[in-house]
């Protein structure tokens, strides 16, 4: 028996490279909201798992690949379908353009991908990436788990949800840890206004430094029949530690505070 035999080159392992399969990328992409409006930019697209749905329901797609092997042969496959870029998405500009982002990302730089997209001048209106599944808890909070400091910083401005859950088979290698798909979607609204995002975020800042009682947490900020009152209205325990507040009783403590 002859033929040709297709050789695929070794993964690197200093990329932290796991490669989504080719069925279950076409399920993710079908989840999303991506149609032939949208300008989409991909993260990682290593072999073209996502690549190749998404060309064909994506209006315009930019592939962002930091494996210059890799992204050559996404380039020598899509042509002028697909603006294929060589580089650390890290380092690029996002577009002032609207856009959307989805990706299969490197676990170990989750954290900075998730800064740079809501930090950005012109963030995505949504984002969907396949993350580990305990840091997906910790930028979803609650009802996922306790609220952190990413969920209560990221919930004023952007709906976060986990919506589909990945087995390790469906990777190849297989992850050790397990998977999601976070979703990230940018409210039209915030829900605090920028004085009191400034409040919000000073508050936050002084209460997880401290890592104490609500009670303890909120003194430099309001009196004691104030706390009493709040606890009362928001139906929370003053000796409670301060995560077990969720986010909606956040922003109404610091509503409070902006209001007295």
């Amino acid at each position: 028996m002859s033929g040709r035999v297709r050789r695929t080159r070794a993964r690197r392992a200093d990329l932290s490279q796991h490669f989504l399969r080719t069925a279950r990328a076409a399920r993710l992409v079908q989840i999303t909201s991506i149609d032939q409006s949208d300008f989409v930019i991909e993260i990682g697209a290593g072999r073209g798992a996502l690549t190749e749905p998404l060309v064909h329901r994506a209006g315009k797609l930019r592939a962002v690949e930091i494996d210059r092997y890799l992204a050559g042969q996404l380039q020598h496959r899509y042509g002028q379908k697909v603006d294929v870029v060589a580089a650390d998405f890290l380092s690029l500009e996002l577009p002032d353009e609207p856009y959307k982002v989805i990706g299969n990302i490197p676990y170990a730089r989750t954290t900075e991908i998730v800064r740079k997209l809501v930090g950005a001048r012109s963030p995505p209106e949504e984002a969907w990436l396949i993350v580990q599944r305990e840091l997906a808890w910790r930028f979803c909070g609650q009802p996922y788990g306790p609220e952190s400091l990413w969920s209560l910083r990221l919930k004023p401005g952007w709906h976060v949800e986990i919506l589909d859950r990945l087995s390790p088979n469906e990777f190849n290698p297989p992850p050790k840890v397990q998977s999601v798909l976070l979703w990230l979607s940018r409210r039209g609204h915030a829900l605090l206004s920028p004085a009191e995002r400034r409040v919000y975020d000073e508050v936050l800042a002084g209460v997880f430094s401290e890592g104490a009682t609500i009670r303890q947490a909120f003194r430099p900020w309001l009196s004691k029949i104030q706390l009493r009152r709040l606890a009362e209205d928001l139906r929370f325990d003053l000796n409670a530690d301060i995560s077990t507040l969720v986010f909606e009783q956040w922003l109404g403590v610091v509503r409070f505070v902006c209001r007295k």
